[in-house]
């Protein structure tokens, strides 16, 4: 009698945890010509926690979708100044093909953005070849999800174990 039901919302549980362990990104390139840029804008978020009164920490994420590993790179980021991002990337850490990177900085005096305002972001990138690519997008700084990602899913596990837990009890003391 209650199998049908039971498997119903586990099955609901299941896919609403799967569903929101999906990673969203938070950037909002305004414009999305991509064809020879061999790095691309993951994420942009701000202001991050702990909330510093004398600045706003930013998380920029990048990744490379060209062929060649990237040897250097950088991100400058215009706000009501110039902030320069360096990446942990260089010759002997080279960033594969597919594969990102991230770092954080507090724009100290700088940090009034607005998650509604674009805002320059000048790429620097130099590849293992020797090509050197610099170029321009303008970005939203995003809001950083109240929760990760992987929160959600735990939390829809747990959903999902105890509802397991008191359809087996229900079923003990129905038999």
């Amino acid at each position: 009698m209650f199998k049908r039901p039971a498997c119903v919302i586990v099955t609901s549980i299941l896919l609403t945890a799967t569903l929101l362990a999906v990673k969203v990104s938070g950037c909002h390139p305004v414009s999305a010509s991509q064809d020879q840029e061999p790095i691309e804008i993951v994420s942009v978020l701000g202001p991050l926690p702990p909330f510093n009164p004398g600045g706003a920490a930013v998380k920029i994420t990048l990744k490379n979708v060209g062929v060649e590993p990237v040897i250097s790179l950088t991100a400058t980021l215009e706000v009501s100044e110039s902030f320069d991002f360096i990446f942990d990337v260089t010759p002997s850490n080279p960033l594969q093909p597919n594969r990102s990177t991230s770092t954080t900085l507090t724009l100290i005096g700088g940090g009034g953005f607005s998650s509604n305002g674009s805002y320059p972001l000048t790429i620097n990138a130099t590849l293992q070849n020797g090509a050197n690519f610099v170029y321009t997008k303008l970005v939203q700084i995003a809001q950083p999800p109240l929760m990760p990602t992987w929160g959600w899913a735990i939390i829809g596990i747990g959903i999902l174990v105890i509802a397991v837990i008191v359809f087996r009890r229900r079923r003990t003391v129905k038999a």
